[in-house]
């Protein structure tokens, strides 16, 4: 038995890339090497490497001439870490870049992408599949199997073009095309996206078809034709720009047609239904490097709530009817702040929108704290301008002035503090578009209060112990009222789109304490504490409402609960818990809220409690149950089911929910379903979306 050989062979191999010639080292490791004429014979567990190379077979033949491999025999071929092979033949051509095997196992080490072949060839960043299965599943018993006549794969683009594909689950065949094409990364790339497929009672046979376009880096483009048998059919554009670096643009606009039969059986107040919508983000608009800005604008337009139900193929839509579009533009330095805000409201319930009050624009200006004579006196400046205009009914042009002015002082070596505050705020109503003569209003308003507290914070040895305790007093006063004020001077219902808030003086007592663990200063414990005591008009001081907050924060997740008793109503006016656990394959998540009309509270009645939970069965395997429930109007707003399977080759989600969503239907303001999802990938191949509407009433 020959001792193992070390032979260095180095071999220039003339690798054409770019139009660039490189030199590539090759090393070979075996048994046995012999030389005759101009070939090397390697035999015995033979190993060729090089940079972009891993070659390993029983016997070679290199051909110094050629620049050629011959490889016999549990031939595996590595190209750049990335395509593997094995084959029991292999023939490379160095100079050509090219290679042929028979038979072949190759596999895309990105994607887990496997294909068997009885035989392939390879030519530069080409690679040809005869008869092959493609997969990338198990490839003993792959769970999901491509066969096809022929293949060919692109190294460098990573696109497969498979020809006369039959898809097999296990081994029972499903799908046949004359042509299959798809990724093996996940690069942007234009071409067709999942489409989903579905069918309902009332919508009869539903099918969308996203196609994606994506010819530059910076920007994309998304069209999803759709069409329901039984109801009509539609169109979504979504386009995506980032014009900078600091910057993205969304564009959305769609259109959907009603049959005339769908309209009258349902009542809907429009067969056509369209709208679009502009979202922009941007920074570093106007600042430099010592200031900065952003803006942000969301315009949304529709003729009716249809079109978002209907774009909205999840039905993950909320039962809001009313659509807000927004512009906001702010600029901050060190001392300035300022701000342009706009506000248009669409309320899809009324024939028109002549009557809904707008807020075009809004103007902030806002001056930081500063020092003012003394140390730790401070005092800033907030202004602001709101234009509400709409066609029909009362506007009103409102300036506002405020003008905070503070001192605080600190106390036996700081334990204890006392903080006095003066802040006077002035405010004008100009009048405009009524039939009604109002007199243009001006109310100056001065708030002056005073409170004491103390900061506290106590190491010990494993967490450290915050207490913070205030007591606040404040007298509210009004200097000047004059013209028309909503209840105050004037009690005309016109007026109550513009109301102001009324202070009564009072009293606030708080008390705020918490633990920290000292290793991370992660919160372990939070509780707060305050009471509210208002003086009425016989000046006379009155409990209100006593507020209780407490939030634990432990290994696996989280417990809080706020709870508000109003002391004049004796009852408690609003309640709210949230729990989070998470352990092991476990995760849950509560909530409950319920809040009471009551004389005193300001509030409506309201009580709901939320679900959500999961459970991982095993690695791959998870479940889960969701639910929202109107407690007081009995009503459950979302109810589903919930399966993942997400294995190596292969994903499913399958969903089986309930869900009210809202309809311009005269017959009813909402429409509850009864929806099956199923979402189903086949990995890198792509997939397929189906919703089932078991029920529409």
């Amino acid at each position: 038995m020959l001792k193992h050989i070390i032979a260095p062979l180095i071999i220039a191999s003339s690798l054409s890339f770019a139009q660039e010639m490189n030199t590539e080292k090759f090393q070979l490791l075996a048994k046995s090497i012999d030389t005759k004429n101009d070939k090397v014979i390697a035999s015995g567990d033979v190993v060729i490497f090089s940079q972009s190379y891993y070659i390993s077979a029983k016997k070679i033949i290199y051909d110094k001439t050629n620049e050629t491999f011959e490889l016999f025999d549990d031939v595996l071929i590595l190209k750049d870490n990335s395509i593997q092979t094995q084959s029991d033949y292999a023939f490379i051509d160095m100079k050509e870049d090219a290679y042929k095997q028979s038979p072949v196992f190759l596999i895309e080490k990105e994607s887990n992408l496997w294909a068997n072949s009885e035989k392939s060839s390879k030519n530069k960043t080409e690679i040809d599949l005869d008869s092959s299965i493609i997969s990338s599943c198990d490839c003993i018993d792959p769970t999901w199997s491509i066969r096809v006549s022929s293949a060919s794969y692109n190294t460098e683009s990573k696109w497969m073009h498979a020809y006369n594909p039959r898809l097999y689950i296990k081994n029972v065949p499903v799908f046949y095309s004359p042509y299959l094409g798809f990724p093996t990364d996940k690069r942007r790339r234009s071409g067709l996206l999942i489409p989903t497929i579905g069918y309902s009672s009332n919508d009869g046979f539903y099918y969308a078809q996203p196609i994606y376009f994506a010819p530059e880096a910076n920007y994309d483009l998304e069209f999803i034709p759709q069409f329901r048998s039984n109801r009509g059919y539609g169109a979504f554009t979504y386009f995506r720009l980032a014009d900078s670096q600091y910057s993205l643009l969304k564009f959305k606009s769609g259109f959907f047609e009603e049959k005339g039969e769908y309209q009258k059986e349902f009542n809907l107040k429009n067969k056509k239904h369209y709208g679009w919508s502009i979202d922009y983000e941007r920074t570093k608009l106007l600042s430099d490097n010592n200031t900065q800005d952003g803006l942000y604008a969301s315009i949304n337009w529709l003729n009716d709530i249809e079109y978002k139900t209907i774009e909205d193929i999840d039905n993950k839509t909320s039962s809001e009817k009313n659509i807000e579009s927004k512009l906001n533009y702010f600029y901050n330095t060190p001392e300035y702040y300022g701000g342009l805000y706009a506000r248009y409201y669409i309320d899809t319930e009324k024939d028109n929108n002549d009557e809904t009050l707008q807020e075009l624009p809004q103007l902030q200006f806002h001056s930081y704290n500063k020092e003012f004579f003394l140390d730790n006196l401070i005092y800033s400046a907030d202004a602001k301008f709101i234009n509400y205009t709409r066609s029909v009914g009362l506007n009103a042009n409102i300036y506002e002035l405020s003008l905070p002015i503070s001192y605080t002082k600190y106390f036996i070596d700081d334990y204890l503090y006392l903080n006095l505050e003066n802040k006077t705020i002035v405010s004008k109503y100009e009048y405009t578009n009524s039939s009604k003569e109002f007199n243009n209003a001006l109310l100056v308003q001065n708030v002056s209060s005073v409170s004491v507290g103390t900061d506290l914070i106590k190491p010990y040895k494993s967490y450290l112990h915050t207490v913070n305790f205030n007591a606040k007093y404040s007298h509210p006063d009004n200097i000047t009222t004059d013209g028309d004020l909503y209840n105050i001077t004037n009690s005309d219902s016109d007026l109550a789109s513009f109301p102001f808030v009324q202070s009564k003086k009072n009293i606030l007592l708080s008390f705020n304490q918490s633990l920290y663990k000292k290793e991370d200063l992660s919160q372990i414990i939070n509780h707060k504490v305050s009471q509210t005591i208002l003086y009425d008009k016989d000046d006379n001081p009155e409990l209100h409402d006593l507020e209780n907050y407490i939030k634990y924060n432990y290994s696996n997740g989280s417990i809080s609960n706020k709870v508000i008793y109003n002391v004049q109503d004796k009852q408690f006016i609003e309640n709210t818990s949230n729990i989070t656990y998470s352990f092991e394959d476990i995760n849950i998540d509560l909530g409950y809220y319920k809040s009471k009309d009551t004389p005193n509270s300001n509030k409506e009645d309201l009580e709901s409690y939320r679900i959500n939970t999961t459970y991982n069965i095993s690695k791959d395997y998870k479940v889960g149950y969701y639910e929202n429930y109107n407690l007081l109007d009995n009503i459950r707003n979302k109810q589903g089911f919930s399966l993942n399977i997400n294995d190596i080759c292969w994903n499913l989600d399958f969903k089986l929910e309930k869900e009210i969503i809202p309809s311009t239907s005269t017959n009813t303001n909402n429409i509850s379903q009864d929806i099956i999802y199923v979402n189903l990938i086949l990995k890198p191949l792509g997939g397929l979306k189906q919703n089932y509407k078991i029920k529409d009433k």
